[in-house]
């Protein structure tokens, strides 16, 4: 893991990107790419929608997500998905896999791509406003929270949101991979499971000790 100045907070919520963080999704690129050939709501686009739907009951979990959630779940902490896919997308999976008890409130612990106004809201270019967002459904402050995902955009987001961000490598593809790789702001981790020391790292700094994690030194 790279190593970056720990900043000491308050920490009591996490963020989570969805696609390529918490689950593997790279199979449904090809039902997304299908309904973009489509006219929308159209029969055709509404047969590839639920399609895409289908297969995204089929996308598993990472390795090592069930022992993070565990560890939320006894110690209280807030989590949400922040997301640039659909609120619908993220429902089904919170459904399917039973994590109603990690992220219990549809528009405040699963944000999708739009916001209450059904504008459509991004983090490509490092764009806040997802992340600010929310923050309001949430009621938070960014100092309270971190934020994990897979692609740069995600933590530059974050970052211009006042949150501390962290890469997350495993669901990363070769380019955004090397991107992260080379970016001297945020640290990343290979694996979720890290994700647990991370925390632990966090709760240590609100108390102003010293916590030595493999793989870099809070």
């Amino acid at each position: 893991m790279a190593k970056q100045k720990t900043i000491n907070r308050e920490f009591k919520t996490v963020f989570f990107d969805y696609d390529g963080t918490m689950f593997d999704t790279a199979g449904a690129d090809q039902y997304v790419a299908r309904q973009k050939t489509l006219r929308r709501f159209s029969p055709e686009w509404v047969q590839a929608r639920k399609e895409y739907l289908e297969h995204i009951k089929q996308c598993p979990l990472y390795d090592g997500w069930q022992q993070v959630f565990d560890y939320i779940k006894a110690n209280n902490i807030q989590a949400a998905i922040v997301s640039g896919n659909n609120r619908e997308v993220l429902n089904v999976a919170v459904r399917t896999f039973g994590l109603q008890e990690i992220f219990p409130k549809d528009k405040i612990n699963r944000i999708g791509c739009k916001d209450a106004t059904g504008h459509r809201i991004r983090k490509r270019g490092g764009n806040p406003a997802l992340f600010e967002y929310a923050l309001k459904q949430l009621e938070e402050d960014p100092s309270h929270v971190l934020a994990f995902g897979n692609e740069l955009c995600d933590a530059q987001a974050a970052t211009n949101a006042g949150i501390k961000a962290y890469h997350c490598l495993w669901g990363a593809d070769v380019k955004e991979k090397e991107q992260m790789l080379a970016d001297s702001e945020h640290q990343y981790i290979t694996s979720p499971i890290q994700i647990i020391d991370i925390l632990r790292s966090e709760a240590f700094d609100c108390k102003t000790e010293h916590h030595h994690i493999a793989g870099f030194t809070a």
